[in-house]
């Protein structure tokens, strides 16, 4: 059985709308499914009952951005209360500094000599449309004028810290933001933890916080295949008492490394994140394609 509890769609900063990626889901023959858009759940509340009519089970999910000493760390919150006022209060203001950011961005950018790119915020407005803005966007608009290649040239070049259209934004702590989720009845994770690139002894840091912060798992699997990464952070679950999921973190089809439900299976000592879920439903292991 095929299960990815880390994905996007349009709600915030992915390809493909959330009907399309249920449709997605049945092609992969993806039988588990949690939205997680970035600081929104209107991408999951907007196909409950498409999931169901396709027989995909869809757990309710999403990815916080916050500070954890000076780095930007994401959180999903899977099994949450999507209707919990706390919650979607907290939320609602990132979205607000996340425009406040765009602005301060679209401003850098214009004022650099050699940007002649026409109506900038029109363009980034149509893209995002009713979703969450992000620096993605940044980099898809960059991709379309013809000024880079790809996303990784757009951060290089234009995006990230020190360089031109970098503008750092203030997220909320991350004991924060875990207590949001758990006060909405979820489960806090620790998304990607190889993509901060940092230090064993920082990350493990990092993991004590988020548990002594009221954290209850983290992803170990985000890769295709076996690897010596998932068996450094099964250990790290196992050790920190933290059950474990599994995400692909899926946001564009032509990303061909990183399809939906494109996972390895969670190894076998580790406790499934699944099993901390208010619903008691137990999941087949999930298998390789």
């Amino acid at each position: 059985m095929k299960l990815d509890f880390h994905c996007h769609t349009t709600a915030s900063d992915g390809a493909l709308s959330p009907k399309q990626l249920i449709d997605l889901a049945v092609k992969h023959e993806v039988k588990c499914l949690a939205i997680t858009d970035h600081d929104t759940t209107a991408g999951y509340e907007s196909v409950i009952e498409y999931a169901q009519q396709n027989q995909v089970q869809l757990i309710s999910g999403v990815e916080i951005s916050c500070e954890w000493r000076g780095s930007t760390i994401h959180i999903v919150g899977l099994d949450v209360d999507v209707t919990h006022v706390g919650l979607q209060q907290g939320l609602a203001g990132i979205r607000a500094s996340r425009w406040e950011r765009a602005t301060q961005i679209m401003s850098k950018l214009e004022a650099r000599h050699d940007f002649n790119v026409e109506n900038v915020r029109s363009k980034i407005e149509c893209m995002v449309g009713e979703g969450v803005v992000g620096r993605g966007h940044f980099a898809q608009l960059l991709i379309e004028e013809r000024l880079v290649k790809d996303a990784s040239q757009a951060f290089d070049r234009y995006l990230k810290k020190g360089r031109v259209g970098y503008v750092k934004h203030d997220w909320p702590p991350l004991a924060e933001v875990v207590q949001w989720i758990i006060q909405a009845g979820g489960v806090a994770v620790i998304a990607h933890p190889k993509v901060y690139k940092m230090t064993s002894r920082k990350l493990n840091a990092l993991i004590t916080d988020f548990k002594q912060a009221g954290g209850q798992a983290m992803e170990v699997v985000n890769q295709p295949r076996h690897s010596a990464d998932i068996t450094g952070m099964a250990d790290r679950a196992c050790a920190q008492g933290l059950a474990a999921s599994l995400g692909s973190d899926f946001h564009r089809p032509e990303h061909s490394w990183r399809g939906l439900g494109w996972l390895a299976p969670l190894p076998s000592k580790v406790t499934p994140v699944w099993t901390l879920f208010k619903t008691g439903v137990i999941f087949e292991t999930a298998e390789t394609p």
